[in-house]
C-alpha cells in the first residue's frame, strides 16, 4: 500500500472527527437531537471512507471523496470559524487533494466486473449515510419520522450489505413512504430534498444490479478448447489414453 493512501486515510478520518466536535462542543446551526444525528453522521461518513480508500474497491471512492467533501465544505459555511473548524477543514482538503492526486491512479483500479455494482454501492452508502442527511436536513431539529427513517436506514443498509434475506425487499418498500413521514415538519427545502433522496435509493434498489447483489455468484462453466497434439506438453496425451499424434493409445495398438 503506497504510503499517501495511508496519509489521505489518516486525514480523512481526522476531519471527520474534528467536525464531529465541532456540531458536538461547539457553535452550529444544529440544536440537541439534529446535532447529535449530524455528529454520528460525520463518524459513520469518515469510517466507511477510510475503509474504502485502505480496501480500494474501486474509482468510486475519489467520487464519495468528493461528494462528502462537498459536504463538509458545507458544514463549514453554517459554523463559526474558529481554530478548530481551521483544523477541521484544513485536514479534509488535504486528505482529498491527496487522493486525487496522480500518482495514486493506479491504486483506484478500474472496478472488477465480479464486483458489488456501482448500483449496490450507492444504495448502500446512501442508506447508512442518512443520520448524517437527516441531521443535516432537520435544523434545527429531527423529526419523530427522522428518528424512524435514521434507524431504518442503519438497519436495512447492513442487513443489504450482509445480503439478508428479505432485505431488498425492504430497501425496495421502505425508504420512500418513511421519507414522506419525515419530511413532515421540516422546511419546504429540506423536505423536497429528503423525499428527492428517499425517492433515488427507491429508484436504485429496483434496478437489477442492486437485485443481482443480493443473488450468491453463479458458477463459472468453461468452455472446452481444443489443443494440436503438436503443441501437447510431453506425457499430457499418454496420461489421457491418446498417442502424440491424436489417436487412442487402444486404436494405435
Amino acid at each position: 500500500m503506497p504510503p499517501r493512501v495511508s496519509l489521505a486515510a489518516v486525514l480523512i478520518l481526522l476531519s471527520g472527527l474534528l467536525w464531529a466536535a465541532q456540531v458536538l462542543f461547539g457553535t452550529s446551526p444544529w440544536e440537541s437531537g439534529a446535532a447529535s444525528l449530524v455528529t454520528i453522521g460525520f463518524v459513520i461518513e469518515a469510517a466507511v471512507l477510510v475503509v474504502a480508500l485502505l480496501l480500494s474497491p474501486g474509482r468510486w471512492v475519489r467520487i464519495a471523496l468528493a461528494v462528502i467533501g462537498s459536504v463538509w465544505a458545507l458544514t463549514a459555511l453554517l459554523t463559526p470559524v474558529g481554530f478548530l473548524w481551521g483544523l477541521a477543514l484544513s485536514t479534509g482538503a488535504a486528505g482529498t487533494a491527496l487522493a486525487w492526486t496522480r500518482s495514486l491512479d493506479e491504486w483506484f483500479h478500474p472496478v472488477k466486473p465480479d464486483r458489488v455494482p456501482t448500483e449496490a454501492t450507492v444504495l448502500t452508502l446512501g442508506l447508512v449515510w442518512l443520520p448524517g442527511i437527516i441531521g443535516r436536513l432537520g435544523a434545527p431539529e429531527v423529526t419523530a419520522g427522522g428518528w424512524i427513517l435514521v434507524g431504518f436506514g442503519l438497519v436495512a443498509g447492513w442487513a443489504y450489505a450482509r445480503a439478508v434475506t428479505g432485505s431488498l425487499w425492504a430497501v425496495r418498500l421502505g425508504p420512500l413512504p418513511l421519507g414522506v413521514l419525515a419530511s413532515f415538519g421540516l422546511a419546504p427545502w429540506a423536505a423536497t430534498l429528503l423525499v428527492t433522496a428517499t425517492a433515488a435509493l427507491t429508484y436504485l434498489a429496483w434496478t437489477p444490479p442492486a437485485r443481482m447483489a443480493t443473488e450468491p455468484p453463479r458458477p463459472r462453466r468453461g468452455q472446452p478448447v481444443s489443443i494440436l497434439p503438436e503443441v501437447t506438453p510431453p506425457g499430457l496425451m499418454e496420461a489421457a489414453g491418446y498417442s502424440r499424434s491424436g489417436r487412442r493409445l487402444e486404436e494405435s495398438d
